[in-house]
């Protein structure tokens, strides 16, 4: 169940990007994941609110919660494709990114490389590094806009 939820790392990184949407769980300031006892939106409520305040506690979001938050915050969008090698038909996959709002777009198979050919071995991978990546242009985003 774990490998649902956003690393540590990544979830400490979220939080400094003002990432504060409910979650099923969340990691203490030790980066061990401790998941809801109780499901109903009131508690999940409750520790938002409480992790907020605490600073030492950072949420624990699923993947999908927060590509969906990165595409409602900020417009960016995300794609993760199998392809398989051309020349030993090895099943891999890439990613993509781009904005809605302002057309700019990322993505992590260079443009020398043939049709066909991929970085991550497994879906897993391209989806941390599509995270990872994410969070990067936020970073800069903002330090550019503080500048």
């Amino acid at each position: 169940m774990e490998k649902e939820f956003v690393p540590y790392e990544l979830a400490v990184k979220l939080k400094e990007l003002g990432f504060d949407e409910p979650c099923l769980g969340f990691y203490n300031h030790q980066g061990q994941l401790i998941l809801m006892a109780q499901e109903d939106e009131s508690s999940i409520e409750m520790y938002k609110n409480s992790y907020v305040e605490m600073g030492m506690q950072y949420a624990a979001p699923l993947f999908q919660q927060v590509f969906r938050w990165f595409r409602k915050k900020y417009s960016w969008q995300h794609s993760i494709d199998a392809t398989s090698d051309q020349h030993s038909f090895e099943l891999g996959y890439n990613y993509w990114i781009w904005n809605n709002k302002t057309g700019e777009e990322y993505h992590t198979m260079p443009k020398n490389r043939p049709t066909g050919d991929w970085e991550y071995e497994t879906h897993e991978e391209a989806e941390l590094e599509c995270l990872e990546k994410l969070i990067e242009i936020i970073e800069n985003e903002t330090k550019s806009n503080i500048n």
